[in-house]
């Protein structure tokens, strides 16, 4: 016996200890439950899958249980990208996102539909080889590995220009490295299986297909196990703080230091920290962090952000954002405004999208729709 056939087994122990990990952490992705639901959900769909690929290659295929964890391989992708857009505290359109999920997992459901009669992997392939329906499941393989692909790709994406609101120490850096070199390294994985398979056609018509196909699936198991450690393991270790700015988000160790701490009216800071935001106009800079506030008025990042989000009742991002966004007000109402892009640059926005959301998030309305809605007025 070598490794590889005890991978399935041993990724199942793995992704059940990572579950239990993720959701029993007291510290680690900040306050917001939904990250730790997502990522739980993430390492759940490849457990079941490792799980799938050990009834398989136990039972030879002779089961009327196989393959049914292909049916919920096209979530890793929405959930994957789901995660790092709450992990990095951007937005998205969830109720689109989430239709547009039910709707493809429908239409997967009904294409397997037919496959659900056979009792073995065996009658399945001989189904498949003496019919057409193996080009139809090749093209259907294509689709969903390119959408999980491009998932992946835009997730890494998202997080490479997700801005930081405070500046990371060397720790901090290193498990930041090692989150972005992993999801390369499974956007690689991903794109590597799926060339190999386009390659070879994937053509189930040969008498060592299960041999093959078993060789497979323990290769693949062993190389999720080793992905979900290091990526489970580096994402509860950085602070989520680095990117919300959120008191809230930092571990209890280090909240109860400063919440116990000499800052007894943090109503007398937060006054501080308004006029200096306002009269300097420092929300202007797209890069500003706390720890722009804390050299300036020698307080320290978490007595700041403790500050803001106990009286202005909102993180670091949101309370700067409103400051633009009155700014960007200003500069839509005038007699010949600027683009839309220019603005959201000139009120220290680095992006289009950026704005739009923050702009929708504070005023309910899009920018275009409140400069019609004043003009008309």
């Amino acid at each position: 016996m070598n490794v590889l056939d005890i991978t399935p087994l041993l990724s199942q122990i793995i992704g059940v200890l990572l579950l239990i990990f993720i959701l029993f952490k007291k510290s680690g992705l900040g306050k917001n439950k939904k990250i730790k639901i997502v990522l739980a959900m993430i390492v759940l769909v490849y457990t079941f899958t490792a799980f799938d690929y050990y009834i398989i290659i136990n039972n030879k295929g002779n089961t009327s249980y196989f393959g049914i964890s292909y049916l919920f391989t096209h979530l890793l992708g929405f959930l994957l990208y789901y995660f790092v857009v709450l992990f990095t505290n951007t937005t998205i359109n969830l109720k689109k996102g989430v239709l547009i999920v039910v709707g493809y997992t429908i239409l997967r459901w009904i294409f397997f539909f037919p496959l659900f009669e056979y009792n073995s992997l065996q009658e399945f392939i001989e189904f498949v080889s003496k019919s057409n329906y193996n080009e139809w499941l090749e093209l259907e393989y294509i689709i969903t590995s390119f959408i999980n692909i491009l998932l992946f790709t835009l997730a890494f994406l998202r997080l490479y220009k997700s801005p930081f609101i405070v500046d990371l120490n060397e720790s901090e850096i290193f498990k930041y490295k090692w989150i972005k070199l992993v999801l390369i390294a499974f956007v690689l994985l991903q794109l590597g299986t799926f060339i190999s398979e386009i390659v070879g056609s994937f053509r189930i018509n040969n008498s060592k297909v299960f041999e093959s196909y078993a060789a497979y699936m323990k290769f693949e198991t062993l190389l999720i196990s080793i992905f979900f450690f290091v990526f489970t393991f580096s994402i509860m270790h950085f602070p989520v703080f680095a990117f919300t700015g959120n008191f809230e988000d930092l571990p209890k160790v280090t909240k109860n230091k400063y919440t116990k701490s000499s800052l007894i009216d943090s109503s007398e800071l937060f006054n501080e920290i308004n006029y200096l935001v306002k009269n300097e106009k420092l929300y202007l800079d797209f890069d500003i962090k706390l720890n722009t506030l804390s050299e300036k008025l020698g307080k320290s990042i978490h007595h700041i952000s403790q500050a803001i989000n106990q009286n202005a009742q909102m993180s670091f991002p949101d309370f700067i954002n409103n400051f633009r966004i009155e700014e960007a007000k200003k500069k839509l109402l005038q007699p010949k405004p600027d683009t839309i892009f220019a603005i959201s640059l000139d009120v220290g926005f680095n992006s289009k999208a950026a704005f739009y959301s923050a702009f929708k998030k504070n005023t309910s309305q899009t920018p275009t729709a409140f400069k019609k809605a004043h003009n008309s007025i």
